[in-house]
């Protein structure tokens, strides 16, 4: 009967494809060192139908069961037909049995999407898959999992770690981001964003020799995330009186992301004091401002911040061993640029041009607080500052020429195709235009200075600047003595 009952063209094709593996009298199959995927299946789940059927045990045979409770089920069940059972299950597979078809597309993680499936309708973050995995190892680990989600890991939760942001070519949560840079700084190894949980679990494995785990507890490794979690936290929020913020909101303008890995390690290390840690900051900030001036590539930051923790976990966390490592670089995509070759970059590369807006305000900003001394009321400057070009980009109506030369409009266009700079008046036009955006013609003031002054003459923007500016940047533009930088 049961036989008949579960005929099916699907039971006969699958007798037509593998007819070798059957018995031939029988609905079986034969019991083979190895058999098709497929046919296996069909295998399992007619000999568990069967067994449930025909008998009373419909208990599954991982489950742990106490012998009262099944001796008793048993006897109330033992008087339901097969039929009725079997309905039952026939009930279950077409109304309760659901096959889902996940199409991949190129990037994305196998691994993540067949370990865990929700039906939230929202995508799957790996940050949800690693948070998980924690916690389904500390219930087996009997580690009051509950206790551990309230007191370390509930601050993940809040509105902070959701928010999406942009680092290169990702855009994620901010939570997957400080994962990544977590396990980065871990390993000092790059860490591949679109495999997070696999980058994870890796992480977690002790390396080659090694024993046991890379924590001795699920604890240990919450409170480790933790840690970590308010240090990255402050650093991208820049809001409060730390170091590290004050350093991040230095850092914000460079927009060199590849540095938090290493900036999380600094910070963390019980090896430096205070004074080390700030010291260290402001040595970073120099090596990215310096090669920015002089314009050298960050392409290969990500991999070498990296370096820089592998060295210093092996070599010891202080400030000497960090500026010495930096200054030890002699390849051209890491090199700290000494301070010839950064003052003639200064003095000759176009920085407003080279840095843009946003980077060119900051070195001036820095530059500032620089000159104001102890005597100075404050060092908070205004909000709001703008560059100002002191002899304007669009300088031919106000600011003449020495000896009153006036060029022609042939003298403008030679003027592009020279590089030689002498006191003719294309050499005069060829230095102007190249000077003009050097940080000797750069300052800072509010925008409704820039906007009322921006094209005047040298002499009107003096008296204003004495008038109005009270930024160190200015009072020497602002000196009755001093004469235009570019004459």
């Amino acid at each position: 009967m049961f036989t008949d009952i579960v005929s099916s063209d699907d039971r006969n094709e699958l007798h037509e494809k593998y007819h070798e593996f059957w018995y031939k009298t029988r609905d079986r199959i034969y019991t083979y060192n190895y058999i098709p995927k497929l046919l296996g299946a069909y295998g399992y789940f007619y000999d568990h139908i069967k067994h449930s059927v025909e008998t009373d045990d419909l208990f599954d045979d991982l489950e742990e069961v106490n012998e009262n409770e099944t001796e008793a089920y048993l006897n109330a069940e033992n008087d339901i037909p097969r039929e009725l059972k079997l309905d039952a299950i026939w009930q279950s597979l077409l109304e309760e049995f659901k096959i889902v078809e996940i199409v991949l597309e190129e990037g994305d993680d196998a691994q993540i999407i067949f370990e865990t499936l929700n039906d939230r309708g929202e995508p799957l973050l790996a940050a949800d898959l690693i948070r998980n995995n924690i916690f389904q190892r500390a219930d087996a680990a009997l580690e009051k999992a509950e206790i551990l989600f309230a007191n370390h890991w509930k601050p993940f939760e809040e509105d902070f770690w959701s928010i999406q942001e942009r680092q290169g070519r990702y855009k994620k949560q901010r939570i997957e981001f400080f994962l990544a840079n977590f396990i980065s700084g871990k390993i000092a190894g790059e860490v591949t964003l679109s495999k997070l949980f696999s980058e994870y679990k890796a992480f977690l494995r002790p390396k080659q020799g090694e024993t046991g785990s890379k924590y001795p507890t699920v604890e240990a490794e919450i409170k480790d995330l933790a840690r970590f979690g308010a240090i990255y936290r402050d650093l991208i929020e820049r809001s409060s009186n730390t170091e590290l913020a004050s350093f991040s909101r230095r850092l914000v303008r460079w927009d060199v992301t590849t540095i938090y890995p290493l900036v999380l390690s600094l910070w963390e290390t019980k090896e430096l004091d205070i004074d080390g840690k700030t010291n260290s900051f402001e040595t970073l900030l120099s090596y990215i401002v310096r090669r920015a001036v002089c314009n050298l590539t960050t392409k290969n930051y990500n991999k070498f911040f990296l370096t820089v923790i592998e060295h210093l976990d092996k070599d010891g966390w202080s400030l000497n061993k960090l500026i010495r490592y930096l200054l030890n670089q002699m390849a051209e995509s890491s090199r700290f640029p000494q301070d010839e070759e950064f003052t003639r970059a200064l003095l000759q590369n176009q920085m407003y041009q080279q840095l843009g807006s946003a980077r060119t305000n900051a070195f001036l900003v820095d530059v500032e607080k620089h000159m104001r001394g102890k005597m100075q009321e404050t060092n908070i400057l205004p909000k709001g500052l703008t560059v100002e070009h002191v002899m304007p980009a669009s300088w031919r109506d106000h600011w003449p020429l020495a000896h009153g030369v006036e060029p022609t409009s042939n003298d403008y266009i030679r003027a592009i195709y020279e590089v030689e700079e002498d006191e003719s008046v294309v050499g005069q036009i060829v230095r102007r235009e190249r000077l003009k955006h050097t940080v000797g013609n750069l300052s800072l003031v509010t925008p409704s200075f820039n906007s009322k002054l921006s094209n005047n003459g040298f002499e009107v923007k003096k008296a204003e600047f004495m008038e109005q500016s009270i930024l160190m940047l200015n009072k020497e533009i602002a000196n009755p003595h001093i004469s235009p930088i570019i004459a």
